[in-house]
């Protein structure tokens, strides 16, 4: 079920973002009309964080869009994904991002993403 809820209330599930997937956001993106798939969501220790989408979702904050789409996706966290995601939670909440605004600045070239996020998760999951 999608539902509208205010940007601030989800969390981000990731540490950065890459510039490639920002700029190719920013290229189909209508901040005048922003229709979009709604962001994933879960629930996790009373809190919401987005599971994916999080460069769309960090587009729409920096067009001063103040509510996004989202769909709750809880059974992400049942399957075998589940370890990741509470370990990329726990990184978040340890660098004190609560909401995508707190994004900002760490925005990263393609080649570091990769290194310090995409290799960072793989290694939870080997």
């Amino acid at each position: 079920m999608v539902r509208t809820l205010p940007i601030e209330t989800v969390r981000p599930s990731q540490l950065y973002l890459s510039s490639q997937k920002l700029a190719a956001v920013l290229e189909w993106f209508d901040f005048a009309n922003p229709l979009y798939d709604p962001l994933p969501i879960a629930e996790y220790d009373g809190k919401l964080y987005l599971l994916d989408g999080h460069a769309r979702a960090f587009v729409a904050y920096l067009g001063g869009i103040k509510q996004v789409r989202v769909t709750q996706e809880q059974s992400i966290l049942e399957q075998e994904d589940k370890q990741m995601y509470q370990e990329c939670f726990t990184w978040c909440a340890d660098a004190e991002l609560r909401t995508i605004s707190d994004l900002s600045g760490r925005i990263l070239n393609p080649d570091a993403y990769q290194k310090l996020w995409i290799d960072r998760c793989q290694q939870v999951v080997e």
